[in-house]
């Protein structure tokens, strides 16, 4: 009862935009949110009405939070096991921001239909993936503040690119700067163990190991 009473509050208050690799809306798909963790983030999952399996490739970790404003969130699925849609350059970069944020490694990832892209977030994801943190950073910087100016705040959207962005500082061996990124990552999910660990190990870098141990204890 209780799990079914959460899941309908889930509903109540998570309104998300499905596409696919298209951009457009799938028929007969739509989203499930579970139970809450003890961030308020909701594991999703993808249901199909029809005969095809979808798999869900945004939010990168499958996780969403209920936004400050009227927006919905972006949820991307795409049908499983389609070659053209993995080949598509938006969910190529989803399936590298994935794996740059933990996942395990993809193999055979083209980023080069991503060469051409204006888009901050994508470009910043592209470069990062090719190992050029220090390029990535004004595009990631880009890209986070684009997401944090929005009149609708999506914690989805920001939780990985604040990750991404201080990653690239990271690289760039601007760690004060990275602590500042991966703050704002924990900002969205301050129980987050990826965001204190790299937070922590960003301040030890920048000479600031007394606040780095506040972080790891709790882990």
């Amino acid at each position: 009862m209780k799990a079914a009473v959460l899941l309908f509050l889930a509903a109540s208050v998570l309104h998300f935009d499905i596409t696919d690799a298209r951009g457009k809306q799938p028929s007969g798909v739509s989203v499930v949110a579970s139970d809450p963790d003890v961030d308020d983030w909701y594991r999703l999952r993808v249901v199909s009405k029809g005969m095809t399996d979808y798999m869900l490739v945004w939010p990168f970790d499958g996780k969403a939070k209920v936004a400050d404003g009227p927006a919905a969130i972006p949820v991307v699925a795409i049908e499983e096991g389609d070659p053209k849609a993995l080949a598509t350059p938006r969910i190529v970069a989803y399936r590298a921001v994935a794996e740059l944020l933990g996942a395990k490694p993809v193999s055979g990832l083209d980023m080069s239909g991503l060469a051409a892209s204006e888009d901050p977030f994508l470009k910043g994801v592209r470069l990062l993936y090719q190992n050029r943190p220090a390029d990535a950073v004004e595009p990631l910087a880009r890209a986070l503040r684009e997401r944090e100016r929005q009149l609708t705040r999506i914690p989805s959207e920001i939780y990985p690119t604040a990750m991404l962005y201080g990653r690239a500082l990271f690289g760039a061996n601007k760690f004060d700067d990275a602590a500042v990124a991966y703050l704002k990552a924990m900002n969205q999910r301050p129980s987050d163990p990826a965001a204190r660990k790299a937070r922590a190990e960003a301040l030890i870098k920048a000479g600031k190991p007394e606040a780095a141990q506040g972080l790891l204890s709790r882990e």
